[in-house]
């Protein structure tokens, strides 16, 4: 992966909050790790942060750009999405492409002039499909696979998906 910005100074402390919303975790659990150290009402404000300091807008845009640097390597539990490319009807695709794009899930529903049920839906079929148990993961899982190209995640980035090296079975750049 080519990409013309420098990629920002991120502390552990950034990583590891990094790798906790890609995992799902909700504002307790990030604010209960030792290694956040941070109060419960900070979890939100250090967030925002960090997509300012990323340049990303959304936390799924945030996952999607993390697994894409090699920050989050895998998703939290195993997947046969990883192994088998899934093979996901267009408006899941869409979905998905939307959320690592940093759109978020209100904006595609109003674009589509769907009903939030029907996003729901679409939401709760995508993490079956993907086998993952939160959005956050479905955008690690649709980078790693290489469903996502990484020019969506950051239009600096090359037309192309996220690169496995075959020979070692890794992800390489």
């Amino acid at each position: 992966m080519t990409t013309t910005r420098p990629l920002p100074y991120l502390s552990d402390q950034d990583r590891r909050l990094i790798v906790l919303v890609a995992s799902g975790a909700r504002h307790p659990q990030i604010a209960a790790d030792p290694s956040t150290a941070m109060a419960a009402d900070d979890v939100r404000a250090a967030i925002e942060t960090l997509l300012a300091k990323t340049r990303t807008s959304t936390v799924l845009h945030l996952t999607a750009w993390a697994t894409a640097q090699r920050i989050v390597t895998a998703p939290v539990h195993s997947t046969g999405a990883l192994t088998v490319k899934p093979q996901l009807m267009p408006r899941l695709s869409q979905t998905l492409r939307g959320w690592s794009a940093g759109r978020s899930t209100s904006e595609l529903t109003a674009e589509w002039g769907i009903a939030p049920g029907t996003m729901r839906t679409y939401t709760k079929t995508l993490l079956t499909q993907l086998g993952v148990d939160s959005q956050p993961q479905a955008a690690v899982v649709r980078v790693l696979c290489g469903l996502t190209l990484l020019s969506t995640i950051d239009p600096a980035w090359a037309t192309e998906p996220l690169a496995r090296d075959n020979r070692q079975n890794r992800l390489s750049r």
